[in-house]
């Protein structure tokens, strides 16, 4: 959801003997806790989980108990769980700053004790460096990393996440330098480490590199997942589509992407197989824009099963059952019912035989009520009474867990667009940390609106005259809408995004905007003024 504020993501439990269930298991973990039984407590609420680990509420005190005992670690865990299932819920993503901040000053006092071992030391150095990196305090998360390799030099566990952190600064010739030679005999590690290189020359735009590293390490290791499905990413970017898909396939052998697979009895759907007079569950996998942008084949499914439901977050369930009201919603795979198939929807390209994604149904696939556009056509001539071009604007994706720094465009950084003569819409959830005070000075050209769900986003959406998003799933909302939108794009880009030209095979309403220069915005605003003012004639 874009907009102002979140509120708790409603719970859909159909089974009333499961929510008994789970709230008698809740009531139980309290009393424990409160009787000084913490272990017997989290059994109580883990118990709760194995019914429906979709239930944010569980989540949410599981976490709360994790810090009552002082157990940061698992408590940041326990609150990007939470996340992971409500993205937009202002409570667990503050929480889960303070255990995070709070995690980080623990590992200090840690590495007070003169008593720890050297490998304790190196194990507290590399934790306390991934949590300053996911505060965003990338140079103080370098100095970390760094006392983890005095430590343990040789160790590829350390080597590796200090590349990261050099590349959150942009260095990224330095993490390139972080893989050294390793050893020839130890086939694992170098395929690791071509793997690693692959991905730091992709960033870098250099995607015949970045493939021919990703080549190196299947020969390694042939059963290399991470390294397939890059691979199958750099295919899919050069747009060879039918072997990109199925080497996407591979990503379920990835442990990370396995655990987030719904848990369903019904076997998964294989090419070939016959819908007529099945029941499909389709689950979305991912993020909500990856949701957004492979909705579209939802209609296809519809077309060829005789039953279809879909598992997909909270947040974006009214406005899917809106655009495809054949279709029964769910928040988790336990609500679905009995069903005959199941199959992510980005696996629906490779199952529907249809990869390129000009053979799929364009858009806009996404409904909108119109009559909530025209309510939002109206309050915005009330809130803005001389008619200038109206621009939706989000400049930065999600600010919890994995942020991906360099999609984002800093806001500093659109000072010259927001000069232009038009007025100028947030569209963005949550200002980024580093945009604080850029967004004193000049938040007065951003008109903040107060959004109630991914409905009302796009209803809003549907009333503006271009939107501008950098990746997130702003752009993809308007994609899928039809709507005109500018996106403005790294220069790695991303697989979805192609190579090459402005358009997108995925979305014909959208324009590119393609860094020239690694890291480089100036460039990229400077193309966005002079699109707007060709596209809005009176500026």
């Amino acid at each position: 959801m874009a907009g102002q504020h979140a509120k708790l993501p409603a719970m859909t439990i159909s089974d009333p003997a499961i929510l008994a269930q789970l709230m008698g298991l809740m009531c139980e973990a309290i009393a424990l806790r409160g009787a000084g039984q913490p272990e017997a407590a989290l059994a109580a609420l883990d118990q709760a989980l194995a019914l429906d680990e979709q239930f944010l509420p569980v989540q949410m005190q599981r976490a709360g108990l994790f810090e009552q005992e002082g157990r940061w670690g698992d408590a940041v865990a326990a609150y990007e769980a939470c996340l992971d299932i409500a993205p937009d819920f202002d409570d667990a993503r503050s929480a889960h700053r303070l255990a995070l901040a709070s995690l980080a000053e623990h590992c200090r006092l840690q590495l007070d004790d003169a008593a720890l071992g050297v490998r304790q030391q190196a194990a507290i150095a590399h934790t306390l460096a991934q949590t300053l990196l996911k505060l965003d305090q990338a140079e103080q998360a370098l100095a970390a990393i760094d006392l983890a390799l005095v430590q343990a030099p040789a160790q590829l566990a350390h080597q590796a996440p200090r590349a990261d952190i050099l590349l959150r600064l942009n260095r990224h010739e330095e993490a390139q330098a972080c893989y050294g030679a390793v050893d020839p005999a130890d086939a694992d590690a170098a395929a690791l480490q071509a793997f690693n290189l692959g991905d730091i020359l992709w960033r870098m735009g250099q995607v015949e590199a970045a493939q021919a590293s990703f080549e190196r390490a299947l020969q390694l290791q042939a059963d290399f997942a991470q390294a397939r499905v890059g691979r199958a990413h750099l295919l899919l970017m050069q747009g060879d589509f039918r072997q990109g898909w199925a080497e996407h396939e591979y990503r379920f052998q990835i442990a990370e992407l396995a655990r987030r697979s719904i848990q369903a009895d019904s076997p998964r759907w294989r090419p070939g197989n016959d819908l007529v007079d099945k029941h499909v569950l389709l689950w979305a996998e991912q993020g909500q824009g990856d949701t957004l942008q492979f909705a579209r084949y939802i209609a296809v499914v519809l077309q060829r099963a005789a039953q279809v439901t879909l598992c997909a977050p909270v947040a974006l369930l009214p406005l899917l059952a809106q655009s495809f009201p054949a279709i029964h919603c769910v928040a988790t795979a336990a609500q679905a019912g009995p069903h005959d198939l199941h199959a992510s929807l980005m696996s629906l390209p490779w199952l529907l035989d249809l990869p390129d994604p000009a053979q799929g149904p364009q858009p806009p696939y996404l409904r909108i009520d119109e009559q909530r556009v025209q309510a939002w056509r109206e309050r915005l001539d009330a809130m803005l009474p001389v008619r200038r071009p109206r621009i939706g604007i989000a400049w930065a994706g999600r600010q919890y867990a994995t942020i991906h720094h360099s999609r984002d465009l800093p806001l500093a950084e659109l000072a010259p667009l927001l000069e232009l003569p038009a007025d100028f819409v947030s569209l963005q959830k949550e200002i980024p940390a580093a945009d604080l005070a850029s967004h004193a000075d000049q938040g007065h050209r951003l008109h903040a609106v107060a959004l109630e769900d991914w409905t009302d986003t796009a209803a809003l959406v549907g009333a503006l005259d271009l939107v501008i998003s950098v990746d997130t799933a702003v752009v993809h909302l308007a994609g899928a809408l039809g709507v005109p939108a500018f996106l403005p794009l790294r220069l790695a880009g991303e697989w979805r995004w192609g190579r090459q030209d402005s358009r997108s095979d995925w979305y014909p309403s959208l324009q590119l905007f393609r860094q020239p220069v690694r890291g480089q915005w100036a460039p990229v605003v400077h193309a966005l003024v002079a699109a707007c003012r060709a596209r809005f004639t009176h500026m």
